[in-house]
């Protein structure tokens, strides 16, 4: 039995908005920055749960995931119009589509080289999902197919933190090679100079802000729900969802261009999200799925990188759109636009942003489908 019981919807929310404040702390120290502070919400659920502090379950934990999720991938899609998309993109967008595609290419040949068990065709889509678009996909694909075991769930993430720090890591380092710089050295004079805008001063979010952004993820859920029954789709809503934010993203795009704040809002929710899934993990199946999604996982970015290097010879793109568009793919808009800042490439910091976008458009479709096609 539980401290705080399963029904004490409100004092189970305060303690996964604590547990969030304590990771995104963390996640600021020196030592927190080469983790994830999803990594750090993760464990403090684990340990609140496993000490018996709240339960594995709650109608509060059900809220989150068929409301404030598909919230959260709305809200990320407020600025996803695709007429910046492409523009702003350039040739970057090349080979992030490159690397998507073998993404999708790597998610189907580890799941069929390697045996993960009953949920095979589930760590398929969400490892996709994720890896095309980012964090949020991952949760809106999970539940689209309707996979919520929250241990397999968290062994997930937790090897997707691991591996993919590893990742960034390694490509960072490729970034200065001189043998890879050389192959790859198209285009390349100009990377320093930055793209009219890029560096527009980031706005402190009003109430206005946040209001027209949660009414237009809101309609957009809502619509998109309804669109998914009356088609008799209702567990596909999320893509429903996803193309009715595009499109109202593209409609009023200099308008909603200007809104600052939904992108944060987003955030938190995710953080939630995964509290949840630490409240719900056993520690034991955690550590037990661990060795064959760390070698699936090593296969989807081993088949990324052959495809995303061979997508830059055919099209004569040099190392810096590979490497933005790479971390880009696997690791959103803000691994992006941090290497880019990085390495002083102000010319892709707009592309960065761009191409990541893309992502989270592309994420649900690419996720569900690969799960159709396996399962």
């Amino acid at each position: 039995m539980a401290l705080i019981p399963a029904d004490n919807t409100f004092a189970l929310l305060a303690v996964f908005f604590a547990i969030t404040v304590i990771g995104a702390t963390l996640e600021k120290t020196k030592a927190g920055q080469r983790v994830s502070g999803v990594m750090f919400v993760i464990a403090l659920a684990i340990a609140l749960a496993n000490f018996n502090v709240i339960p594995a379950s709650a109608p509060a934990y059900d809220v989150i995931w068929t409301t404030l999720v598909p919230l959260a991938i709305a809200l990320f899609l407020v600025r996803a119009d695709l007429v910046s998309i492409v523009v702003e993109g350039g040739r970057t967008l090349v080979a992030f589509l490159f690397g998507a595609v073998g993404v999708v290419a790597g998610a189907w040949a580890g799941a069929v080289l390697l045996d993960l068990g009953p949920h095979e065709a589930e760590y398929a889509a969400v490892f996709s999902a994720t890896y095309v678009g980012g964090s949020l996909n991952f949760a809106a694909v999970a539940e689209a197919i309707g996979f919520r075991d929250p241990t397999s769930l968290a062994a997930g993430v937790a090897i997707d933190n691991v591996v993919g720090l590893g990742y960034f890591l390694f490509i960072g380092a490729a970034a200065t090679w001189p043998s890879f710089k050389g192959r790859f050295a198209w285009r390349t004079d100009h990377l320093g100079e930055p793209l009219e805008g890029d560096d527009a001063a980031q706005r402190i979010p009003t109430v206005i802000d946040l209001a027209v952004a949660l009414g237009l993820a809101t309609l957009a859920c809502a619509l998109g729900t309804a669109t998914a029954d009356a088609l008799g789709q209702p567990s596909y809503a999320i893509l429903y969802i996803t193309v009715l934010m595009v499109a109202i993203a593209t409609l009023g795009r200099r308008w909603l261009r200007s809104l600052a704040g939904p992108e944060l809002v987003a955030t938190l929710f995710m953080y939630l999200f995964f509290a949840l899934l630490g409240a719900g993990a056993d520690i034991g199946a955690l550590l037990g799925a661990a060795p064959a999604l760390f070698a699936y996982v090593l296969i989807i970015f081993a088949v990324h990188m052959v495809f995303i290097l061979a997508g830059a010879r055919l099209c004569r793109l040099n190392h810096a759109e590979i490497v933005i568009a790479s971390t880009a793919c696997i690791g959103g808009p803000p691994i992006a636009i941090a290497f880019a800042v990085l390495f002083g490439w102000r010319r892709l910091a707009v592309p960065a942003v761009a191409t990541g976008v893309l992502g989270y458009v592309l994420g649900n479709f690419v996720g569900i489908g690969l799960f159709e096609v396996l399962a």
